[in-house]
C-alpha cells in the first residue's frame, strides 16, 4: 500500500511540475537557409533578440528569417517583463542549391539600356522600391496568417537559390520562385497583408509588393494586369492580378519573391510551416 502511495505521489508531483512550466516561446517553421520561423510568445515576454538585434513583437507573435547563405549558428535572447533574461543557442540547416556550371561557351551579352533617360528611369524605380521596403521593415504590425500558393496548377520553371556559373564566373543566384501559366491566369496573395506598392517598372514589368507585417514582404512580378491599389488590405487567396510577360521576361510566368527585412526567403518553404522547431520553457 505504501508503494502505491509513493507512486501516486510521484505522478502528482510530475503533473504539478508540468502544469507550472511556462512556455516562453514556441518556434515553428523551417530552420534552414532561406527559411522562416514564426514565433509565438507568452504574455510575460517583453523583448526578443536574434543575434543581439531586437525583433519587434506584435500581439504575442513575431517572425525570424534566414537568408539564402545565412550562417548556421544563432542565439535567441528573451527578456521578460520582470527583467529576467533567457538565452538559447540553435543551429539552422545548410542547404545545397542547384548549381549549373557551363564552361567553354561563347560569351553572350544581354544588351543593357544605354539611353540616359531610360537609365535614369531604372535608377529611380530601384530607389523607390528600396525606400518602400525600408518603410515596411519598420512596420511592427503583423497581418500574415497561413500561406498559400499564388497560382493554382502552374508549372514550376525556376526555384529559389539556383545559380549558373558561366566560364567560371558565378552569376547572381535566383532569389524567387518562377511559375509558368497562361496569360490572364489569376494571381492570389500568399497571405493577408497591405499593398505597399504597385507599378510598371522596366525590369519588373507590372508588379505588386505586399507588406505582411513583421518585416515580411512578397512581390509578384511580370503581371499582365494589376487588380489592387496601394493601401488595399488583402486577404489570403484574394486575387491581386493576372499572369503576363511584362518587363524583362521571356514568356508568361509569375516571378514570386519573398523577403524578411533584407534577407531572401524561399517561397516554396512556406507550404510547410507546422513543424515546431524549438520551445523554451521555464518553471
Amino acid at each position: 500500500m505504501d508503494i502505491i502511495k509513493k507512486i501516486l505521489l510521484v505522478i502528482l508531483l510530475t503533473i504539478s511540475i508540468q502544469l507550472s512550466a511556462i512556455e516562453l516561446i514556441s518556434l515553428r517553421g523551417n530552420p534552414v537557409q532561406g527559411g522562416i520561423l514564426i514565433c509565438e510568445t507568452d504574455n510575460s515576454v517583453e523583448k526578443i533578440f536574434l543575434d543581439h538585434k531586437e525583433i519587434p513583437i506584435f500581439e504575442n507573435r513575431t517572425i525570424l528569417g534566414f537568408d539564402r547563405d545565412e550562417k548556421l549558428k544563432h542565439k535567441i535572447t528573451i527578456v521578460l517583463e520582470n527583467g529576467e533574461m533567457y538565452t538559447s543557442v540553435f543551429y539552422i540547416i545548410k542547404r545545397n542549391y542547384s548549381i549549373q556550371r557551363i564552361d567553354r561557351i561563347e560569351k553572350k551579352y544581354i544588351e543593357e539600356p544605354r539611353d540616359s533617360i531610360l537609365i535614369q528611369r531604372i535608377s529611380d524605380e530601384s530607389e523607390m522600391l528600396a525606400e518602400r521596403r525600408e518603410k515596411i521593415y519598420s512596420n511592427k504590425n503583423i497581418y500574415f496568417e497561413e500561406f498559400c500558393m499564388p497560382i493554382i496548377d502552374g508549372k514550376i520553371t525556376g526555384v529559389f537559390g539556383s545559380q549558373r556559373i558561366l566560364n567560371g564566373v558565378p552569376k547572381k543566384p535566383h532569389n524567387g520562385f518562377d511559375i509558368a501559366a497562361p496569360k490572364g491566369t489569376n494571381i492570389m496573395a500568399m497571405t493577408t497583408g497591405v499593398v505597399a506598392l504597385t507599378g510598371d517598372y522596366y525590369y519588373n514589368g507590372k508588379f505588386v509588393l505586399i507588406d505582411h507585417g513583421g518585416g515580411l514582404t512578397s512581390i509578384y512580378i511580370h503581371m499582365s494586369k494589376i487588380s489592387v491599389e496601394m493601401g488595399d488590405y488583402i486577404l489570403k487567396g484574394e486575387k491581386i492580378g493576372e499572369v503576363g510577360s511584362t518587363g524583362r521576361s521571356s514568356g508568361n510566368h509569375l516571378h514570386w519573391g519573398i523577403g524578411w527585412k533584407n534577407k531572401r526567403i524561399d517561397p516554396e518553404l512556406l507550404q510547410n510551416m507546422d513543424d515546431v522547431f524549438l520551445k523554451i520553457k521555464v518553471r
